[in-house]
């Protein structure tokens, strides 16, 4: 059982709003945790920190541990992106589409809006093939498929 009251109230919410399985959107949430774990420079912003060569080392780590917060409260975000992900664009071998430039696809087509890093986690947590272009990650997507959402 979660102890953390907070993100126990978030799936419910979340289990409410999609009509899930409370164990379904639990796994959902640890999907991100996994994914943010395994990927130590993934926060809101995208990867690593804006400006890193302005910054001193002190204030990279700040808006570093700041940004993966913010990321770690988007988990609904998250969750629901990867499944318009996994419901409109196929996955390929090759890592060719920027996040950047799918992120706004994504928000033309649905109306909501996204940052960089919560899309990028998204698209980890569906599973897309990916090779890492600081800030952006490039990701394994059908290019037919994001002109047709386009």
């Amino acid at each position: 059982m979660t102890r953390d009251r907070r993100r126990k109230s978030e799936i419910h919410a979340h289990q409410a709003a999609t009509g899930t399985a409370y164990l379904v959107a639990r796994r959902q949430f640890a999907a991100l945790a996994e994914v943010m774990q395994q990927h130590p420079r993934l926060n809101s912003y995208g990867i690593g920190v804006f400006d890193p060569l302005r910054k001193t080392a002190e204030q990279r780590r700040t808006d570093l541990a700041a940004g993966r917060e913010e990321l770690a409260a988007g988990v609904v975000m998250v969750v629901e992106t990867a499944a318009w992900l996994c419901e409109n664009i196929t996955p390929i071998k090759t890592p060719t589409a920027s996040s950047y430039t799918v992120k706004h696809v994504m928000e033309r087509a649905t109306g909501r809006y996204v940052t960089n890093g919560e899309f990028i986690a998204a698209a980890l947590v569906a599973g897309y093939t990916f090779k890492y272009a600081q800030p952006n990650v490039l990701f394994g997507m059908s290019a037919r498929d994001l002109k047709r959402m386009n």
